[in-house]
């Protein structure tokens, strides 16, 4: 049986990155703590309490203890767990359980709760008191400790559950491409099980490909709840958050399978808002849908960075708006999906490179997947035949990208 651990299946230098964007988003203090409750990377946004706590080795130790306890517990549950640590603020662990092992938790929170702590203070300061460290240093810095509602502290937790859920899935992913790489040597190594071997590799291949999520992508969403945040008053960072968290759910638990073309359709519709917002309603979204969307299957992420290219290339750089419209409808038995933009378009030799080596680093952005991996995985599962069946741009002038499918059966709308 394979051993891992959370060190060794996600880069450190990636889980610093994902933890001090949440911090920037969020303003909690946060941090990623092992199985036992010790450190896998730095603190972000740490109060000068807590830090003086963890800077003598007793109020280390306790630190570690309280984290791996906490820790424990989510994994228990199988969910985010808000408690006091034993220092008497409020921590918040989501669990990294993995196949069923605990891996660590992430941990954020060192505050207090808004019209329920206040009467807890003198006791909070007795519990601080057994420490071995400068009291008066201590008492100045608890002084400083926030208060923040209870409501927000429940909208961090839900919050932290999909970082950690994202996190774990790129630890899957991780061992998924291990897997790939010891299937690719035993292929080598017995020549006479090739053909079922390879057809292995292939489903193996397309589930990683599937699963992939760029991780900057989660920090760009991050950092535009954060700025709006900032500069609004919680109704449009309730939306992307909420289009943000639909957008999680739907790639972690579909990532390999097909997907009805509604559910795509839906999460198309989570992305816009986020994007829209981003760039402040500049983009206008339509769909005409033709068809049966919840009896058509495709593979998931068919359609997203079609979209997604639309914006990044033939919008984000330039200050027109764009608009974007997907024509779903049948002709001669096949499913038709039409994707027009009113963008910059491309020229010829951008175009002829799209299913090239360099167009697939081209247009790989949210999801990992580009147009060539998109062909790809139409024809594995509907034929040569079928897939992506005309790129039409020019400068100036927009691009259309057609997509055909053979039909279910299904009937016009």
């Amino acid at each position: 049986m394979t051993i891992f651990t959370l060190r060794n299946i996600v880069n450190v230098t990636v889980l610093q990155e994902i933890q001090e964007r949440f911090s920037e988003a969020t303003g909690f203090a946060v941090i990623i703590a092992d199985e036992l409750g010790i450190p896998v990377t730095k603190p972000s946004n740490f109060t000068s309490f807590c830090t003086n706590i963890r800077s003598s080795e007793q109020g280390s130790k306790c630190c570690i203890l309280s984290d791996r306890k906490v820790g424990q517990l989510a994994a228990q549950h199988g969910k985010p767990i808000v408690h006091y640590c034993h220092a008497g603020l409020v921590d918040i662990a989501a669990p990294l359980v993995l196949d069923g092992r605990h891996l660590g938790s992430v941990l954020c929170g060192q505050v207090l709760v808004d019209g329920h702590d206040e009467q807890r203070i003198e006791h909070i300061r007795d519990n601080f008191k057994q420490l071995l460290i400068d009291q008066d240093l201590l008492q100045k810095y608890f002084d400083e400790i926030k208060f923040v509602s209870k409501r927000r502290i429940e909208a961090a937790a839900e919050m932290l559950q999909l970082v950690a859920k994202y996190i774990i899935e790129i630890g899957a992913n991780h061992l998924a491409e291990q897997e790939l790489n010891e299937r690719n040597l035993k292929l080598a190594q017995e020549q006479q099980l090739r053909t079922q071997l390879e057809k292995l590799l292939q489903e193996t291949q397309l589930k990683v490909l599937q699963s992939q999520i760029n991780p900057h992508f989660l920090f760009n969403t991050l950092n535009t709840i954060s700025r709006l945040a900032y500069l609004e008053n919680a109704e449009q960072t309730q939306n992307v958050t909420y289009s943000l968290a639909k957008i999680m759910r739907y790639s972690l638990r579909n990532n390999d399978q097909m997907v009805t073309l509604k559910e795509e359709l839906d999460y198309i519709q989570n992305y816009v808002n986020i994007q829209q917002s981003r760039f402040r309603n500049r983009i206008h979204y339509h769909e005409n849908i033709e068809v049966n969307a919840e009896e058509i299957r495709i593979p998931i992420f068919t359609i997203q960075p079609i979209i997604e290219n639309a914006i990044i290339h033939g919008f984000e750089s330039h200050e027109n708006d764009i608009v974007i419209t997907l024509h779903c409808f049948l002709k001669d038995h096949q499913v038709q999906i039409d994707i027009y933009d009113t963008g910059i378009g491309m020229s010829e030799e951008t175009l002829a490179s799209l299913f090239s080596r360099q167009g697939r680093e081209r247009n790989s952005h949210t999801t990992g997947i580009g147009m060539n991996n998109v062909q790809k995985r139409l024809q594995y599962y509907f034929g040569e035949d079928n897939g992506i069946t005309g790129v039409e741009s020019k400068i100036g002038a927009g691009t259309i990208v057609r997509i055909s499918i053979p039909h279910p059966g299904g009937v016009i709308i």
